[in-house]
């Protein structure tokens, strides 16, 4: 697999010819050549030292930025030294994966460090080329898993204020854009899905089997579900709209492949809130005994909606606009600050890749305070957006925007 330059794998180490605590000379300069580059590189990352950032700027900013963003980084811990101790503990407190740890074999590590899974190298006999491979598979693994590494980030996030749980029941927009497509947004907005009009295409995240939650569940499938059905004058149910015509989509499968998108007609939801289409995304699956999981790979879901909308099928319905749950960390018991980076990065790898499209604009719906704050992160930290000119609040009925201090700002879409 070619390395992405985009995409780096930090690693914390130490630099030239060191003496570690037995008195062994070590060059961690062929180390770093040796044993981490060419797994990396196979990996798709392209492996990254302090001492290799060059372009003008604070190092140390750029340093813990990398430490804080990068979906990989490997940490050598063979001389002990505090620095890196300090990274590492950077990086478990601000990152939940992939963090590989390293030694060199035989080498004392403090009893705090003792528990983690640390990769030794060279191998028993001696071996760097098995080294690698095992970095590689770890890499690997690691990149595949939903599970953290980090021993203190779910503590962390355990620990945290209950008020990053709460509801955000205001309706408000969070709009970044496109650096090289100024035209082209991305925006978080919160509040009650009630409160989003004119947003053309709203996506459903369900299990494989893509059945829709029952009316009164606390999900978005279910107010989906229940929004869009017919109701008659007394408000009383008539027609399950959309779940009856997501069942004749599906023609007796019981289930259907990860990542797959159907798209249904939005039933009533058309008229209350001018929405198109819904596109129902397969982004979680059942795991006998252990309930749902959110399915490897969930920000392809994104890349294949958004493929889905630019077909042909749809020109004639006119979607240039679409909102995404923050899929996978419901039921499926995905880590949002882990899926929220790989959803927005899929939203703005699709602008960068399909300048052509017919989309303008890709909202992600914050349903808490930590969502939101895992998205704003996210977005903060990418280089290929920027922040626009002001926030906006949708305003209801007709969905006209103001600014956050109350001046008329452009529409939703």
């Amino acid at each position: 697999m070619a390395s992405d330059p985009r995409r780096t794998c930090f690693i914390i180490m130490p630099f030239g010819r060191k003496t570690d605590n037995d008195g062994r000379v070590i060059d961690f300069d062929e180390v770093y050549r040796e044993i981490f580059v060419e797994p990396v590189r196979a990996a798709g990352f392209e492996p990254l030292r302090c001492d290799e950032i060059t372009h003008a700027g604070s190092i140390h900013r750029d340093m813990f930025i990398h430490i804080a963003t990068d979906d990989l980084v490997i940490v050598d811990l063979t001389t002990c030294n505090p620095n890196v101790f300090y990274e590492l503990g950077i990086r478990h407190t601000l990152k939940p994966s992939v963090t590989i740890l390293t030694k060199l074999r035989g080498a004392a590590v403090p009893f705090n460090i003792q528990g983690q899974r640390i990769l030794e190298y060279p191998s028993s006999n001696g071996s760097y080329a098995e080294s690698r491979e095992e970095i590689r598979k770890f890499l690997e693994t690691g990149m595949a898993s939903t599970e953290p590494d980090s021993p203190i980030f779910s503590i962390l996030q355990d620990a945290r204020k209950d008020w990053k749980r709460e509801r955000i029941n205001k309706l408000a927009e969070y709009p970044y854009r496109m650096v090289s497509q100024s035209s082209r947004k991305i925006s978080v907005i919160t509040g009650d899905m009630r409160q989003w009009h004119d947003i053309d295409v709203w996506v459903n995240s369900e299990n494989t089997n893509l059945q829709m939650a029952r009316y009164y569940d606390r999900s978005l499938s279910a107010m989906i579900r229940y929004e869009g059905a017919e109701k008659d004058d007394n408000g009383e149910l008539v027609k399950d709209t959309i779940a009856n015509e997501l069942v004749e989509l599906l023609a007796g499968r019981e289930s259907v492949t990860p990542g797959a998108v159907y798209v249904t007609n939005s039933g009533s939801l058309a008229g209350t809130m001018g929405v198109k289409k819904i596109f129902h995304a397969a982004t979680t699956h059942g795991v006998p005994g252990s309930g749902y999981q959110v399915i490897r790979d969930v920000e392809k879901c994104v890349t294949n909606t958004l493929r889905r909308m630019d077909d042909t099928r749809y020109h004639a319905d006119g979607l240039g606009t679409i909102i995404f749950p923050m899929i996978g960390t419901g039921e499926g018991g995905g880590d949002v600050y882990t899926v929220a980076p790989k959803l927005i990065e899929a939203a703005i790898s699709y602008f960068i890749s399909n300048r052509n499209s017919r989309i303008t604009k890709v909202y992600f719906s914050a349903w808490n305070y930590r969502d939101l704050e895992a998205c704003q992160s996210a977005l903060r930290a990418n280089t290929e957006i920027e922040a626009a000119p002001h926030m906006s609040i949708l305003c209801l009925p007709c969905g006209r925007a103001v600014s956050a201090a109350g001046r008329p700002a452009r529409a939703a879409g």
